[in-house]
């Protein structure tokens, strides 16, 4: 018999290890609403694919039951393949959704260039993000104004701490010891500046050393 959402949503969720409340905090929803999602009250949510991924589950089986609970492989990829014996067609293997960690800016200010076994900031929640993204990446919110019209206060940007940055590439960086900021980066001449792209606000020029953090590679919104 196959199970529905909803048993599949609370079946996650003590996989977890999580309470109501717990789960509700870490993906952004009420405590009410996931109450609802496990009692049959709601058929449907927005928020599945942030449930699987924050219980550690593969949100294809969370949201439809096909395949295995568990993510599969050590990867935090899950990947899909469908391949018919019978008639040999075969469609391509590829990696549907990755996750990566959503932490605040006062954790990257503590491990901002820090290898990758010695990474471990609090971790807000997860982010579902397309496969391009590699191993190491984490997901911030954008703290203020400074970026728009292109990057909202409060938007979700994925960063790539693997890359560099280069001439009018967003990024994540630090002048010295001061604090990380988000900024465009601008090559001219041979100077190096921080732009921000609302003219409110003024331009940074880099007059020591700076300080990458990651390129920022794409945003993230959710509506609900």
């Amino acid at each position: 018999m196959n199970s529905t959402l909803n048993e599949r949503i609370k079946q996650a969720r003590k996989h977890a290890g999580l309470t109501q409340k717990e789960l509700a905090d870490k993906v952004g929803i009420s405590q009410t609403a996931i109450h609802k999602l496990e009692g049959g009250g709601s058929r449907s949510s927005r928020k599945t694919i942030s449930i699987a991924l924050t219980c550690g589950v593969d949100p294809i089986w969370l949201d439809t039951g096909r395949g295995e609970m568990a993510l599969s492989g050590t990867s935090s990829y899950s990947t899909h393949e469908d391949h018919d014996h019978a008639s040999g067609e075969f469609q391509r293997t590829f990696p549907l959704i990755a996750r990566i960690p959503l932490i605040s800016w006062d954790e990257l200010a503590k491990f901002c260039g820090a290898s990758k076994e010695d990474f471990n900031p609090e971790v807000i929640s997860w982010i579902p993000v397309a496969p391009k993204a590699s191993e190491r990446c984490f997901a911030m919110k954008v703290p203020d104004d400074s970026m728009e019209p292109e990057f909202s206060e409060g938007e979700i940007i994925i960063i790539d701490p693997t890359r560099e940055g280069s001439h009018n590439q967003f990024l994540v960086a630090h002048e010295g010891n001061n604090r990380p900021t988000f900024k465009q980066l601008i090559h001219h001449s041979d100077h190096r500046y921080l732009k921000p792209l609302n003219s409110r606000y003024p331009l940074i020029e880099v007059r020591g050393d700076l300080h990458v953090c990651g390129v920022t590679i794409c945003k993230y919104k959710e509506y609900e």
